[in-house]
C-alpha cells in the first residue's frame, strides 16, 4: 500500500488524476451548494467542512475517492444535520491547483527552456479544468534564472517577462474562467 503525504484522501478528479482533498476545497463546495440552493448566506459550511475531514481522517483504509463518493459523503452529512434540502444541490467545485516556479526553474536551469515548461504545466493544469492556479515563488524563480544571489534589475525583467508570459497563456487557453494567482 502506498502512504499519501496528507491526512486526507486525494479525490479522482478529470482524467483520472489525483487532486489532494482539503478543507477549503470542502468549504468551498459546500457554501456553492447552499447558494445553489437559495441560501447564499449559509454560515454552517466551514463548520461542516472541518466535521466531513475529521471524519474521513478517521478512514486510513481509504486513500483515494471518486467524486461520486465524496459528493454522496457531502449529501448525507447535510441530511443527518438537518440540511437536506441542500443535498440535492451538492456537486464538488472544480480544485484550486498551486505550481511552483522555482521547481520548474530547478529542472530547466534556462531561461529559454523554463517558458516551455510553465506552458505545459499551465496548458495541464487548465485542461484538468481547475477553478484556479496559483503560481507561487516567482521572486525566487526570477533569481533562478537570472543565476543571481541577490534581487538586481535583470531579475525583475525575468519576473515581468513571466508574468507577462502567464497571462497569454491564460488569455488563450482559459479567458476568464479560471483564477490566477502569482506571488
Amino acid at each position: 500500500m502506498i502512504a499519501f503525504p496528507q491526512r486526507l484522501p486525494h479525490i479522482v478528479w478529470t482524467s483520472g488524476r489525483l487532486v489532494p482533498l482539503s478543507e477549503g476545497w470542502l468549504a468551498e463546495t459546500l457554501t456553492e451548494t447552499a447558494h445553489r440552493a437559495g441560501q447564499p448566506d449559509w454560515p454552517l459550511a466551514d463548520h461542516v467542512a472541518i466535521a466531513i475531514a475529521a471524519h474521513l481522517e478517521e478512514e486510513p483504509e481509504m486513500p483515494t475517492m471518486q467524486v461520486a463518493e465524496l459528493e454522496l459523503l457531502l449529501q448525507q452529512a447535510l441530511m443527518g444535520i438537518g440540511w437536506g434540502e441542500l443535498a440535492p444541490h451538492c456537486r464538488m467545485q472544480p480544485p484550486r491547483v498551486c505550481i511552483r516556479l522555482p521547481d520548474i526553474a530547478a529542472t530547466s536551469q534556462y531561461e529559454m527552456l523554463f517558458y516551455p515548461l510553465l506552458k505545459e504545466r499551465l496548458e495541464e493544469a487548465i485542461s484538468f479544468n481547475v477553478k484556479g492556479i496559483r503560481l507561487d515563488g516567482l521572486r525566487q524563480c526570477s533569481k533562478m534564472l537570472d543565476c543571481a544571489q541577490r534581487w538586481r534589475p535583470s531579475c525583475g525583467r525575468i519576473s515581468d517577462d513571466i508574468i507577462t508570459y502567464t497571462r497569454d497563456v491564460f488569455s488563450r487557453a482559459a479567458g476568464d474562467k479560471i483564477e490566477l494567482v502569482i506571488c
